[in-house]
């Protein structure tokens, strides 16, 4: 399967680690820089909208427990925040590396399209609507059909995110992508998709395994589109 394949990659080529750990920094800094941020805005003041009143042993009780319950909270949330933080800059912090797996894999990978900074900006806050929305129907969904929502939610996020640098080089967006991908499966699309979905939920594990979840991702688009750019 081209995730196993894509992780099996990443992990025996020591040439592609650089480009793996960079990206992997620059979504965890920002992560906890907005722990930090969150936490600094908002736990003070939980005891005061809680009712109580500042000064006396209750409000530093509050406090303490307050403090806790965010930090608990916020690494509960690891994943599913990381990811719609990766989410912003999968097509372009991960490009070096999708192209590195391409040149790998046979080499003649096609040119990039050069999109423009409001292009891609443009594709970076659809795909986090995207994600945001599916996330919310998986919550919905979650109180009647348990964790099959949120599974069914993770896999397109998944393929989509994963397989996003290597659209976005042959010219396409989150909504070209969505029509190649989503209108023309095949059994290896949909096994890839539900085990990137799997993996991404685990809490850790999919962030660590997200480098290899794109080699497979760009396995995956130019194994389905070939090397050359895609078709208008």
């Amino acid at each position: 399967m081209d995730a196993l394949h894509g992780i099996w990659l990443v992990a025996r080529t020591p040439r592609l680690w650089p480009l793996c750990f960079g990206p992997l920094l620059v979504a965890l800094t920002v992560y906890v820089l907005l722990g930090v941020a969150g936490g600094l805005v908002i736990v003070p003041r939980l005891p005061g909208w809680l009712g109580i009143t500042p000064g006396g042993r209750e409000w530093w009780l509050a406090g303490g427990l307050a403090t806790v319950a965010f930090v608990v909270l916020w690494l509960f949330l690891f994943s599913f925040v990381f990811r719609l933080l990766a989410g912003l800059f999968f097509g372009v912090v991960w490009d070096r590396l999708s192209l590195a797996v391409e040149n790998l894999s046979g080499g003649n990978a096609p040119p990039d399209a050069r999109l423009g900074c409001g292009t891609l900006a443009g594709d970076s806050l659809s795909r986090l609507l995207l994600s945001g929305f599916l996330g919310v129907l998986a919550l919905l969904g979650g109180f009647v059909l348990g964790p099959i929502p949120g599974l069914l939610a993770a896999a397109v996020v998944g393929l989509l995110d994963y397989t996003s640098p290597a659209y976005l080089r042959r010219g396409m967006t989150l909504g070209p992508q969505w029509a190649r991908l989503l209108r023309r499966t095949d059994r290896a699309t949909v096994g890839f998709a539900f085990l990137a979905g799997l993996l991404s939920l685990l809490p850790l594990v999919g962030v660590l395994l997200t480098p290899g979840l794109i080699a497979g991702g760009t396995l995956l688009a130019r194994r389905r589109e070939g090397g050359g750019p895609l078709a208008p």
